[in-house]
């Protein structure tokens, strides 16, 4: 059981502490710092008009991950999702995204789909997309800037249509130009 709690201005810390006391191997700042989140914070790029921020707690209230939505007010928003190490290969992923998706949907009738972008060998989140319908939709060569390298990029998505009557369509062109 995974329990799911906005963040607020009384819990800021909760993530702070999570964000700075993991290594993040496949986000652009592996370890960032706490005056780095703070300040993220304040600028609002965890909680504002179009942005919301969930943290994860397992079923004794422990934080064990954070999901970000982004770009809220568009047709199509984005996320981010990081669990702790400890947790990973748990299918806390797929569980967390499953709800993401719910809850964008649901509460946003405006959007007609929702993406997410990984790393080309973070493999784990990309199985994690495709057990929750999210079809692949583009791959970008040296897109990824991290450590002073240049990684693939992968882009999946899901559409509002195929959420609500749990298909996977998928992409229709294949040709090579």
């Amino acid at each position: 059981m995974q329990i799911y709690t906005e963040l607020t201005k009384d819990n800021h810390q909760d993530l702070i502490h999570l964000l700075t006391t993991e290594t993040w191997p496949y986000h652009g700042t592996e370890n960032p710092t706490e005056e780095v989140i703070q300040t993220s914070i304040q600028q609002g790029n965890y909680a504002n008009e179009g942005t919301k921020t969930f943290l994860i707690q397992d079923k004794q209230e422990t934080v064990i991950g954070m999901l970000r939505l982004f770009d809220l007010e568009d047709p199509t928003c984005l996320f981010d999702l990081r669990l702790k190490q400890q947790v990973r290969g748990q299918n806390r992923g797929v569980h967390a995204v499953k709800w993401l998706t719910h809850y964008a949907f649901t509460n946003y009738p405006h959007l007609i789909r929702i993406e997410g972008h990984t790393r080309h060998d973070n493999l784990a989140m990309r199985k994690t997309f495709y057990h929750c319908g999210y079809v692949k939709e583009a791959y970008h060569r040296s897109a990824w800037p991290q450590n002073e390298k240049l990684f693939d990029s992968v882009g999946y998505a899901i559409t509002r249509t195929d959420w609500e009557k749990k298909i996977t369509t998928p992409i229709r062109d294949h040709v090579p130009f």
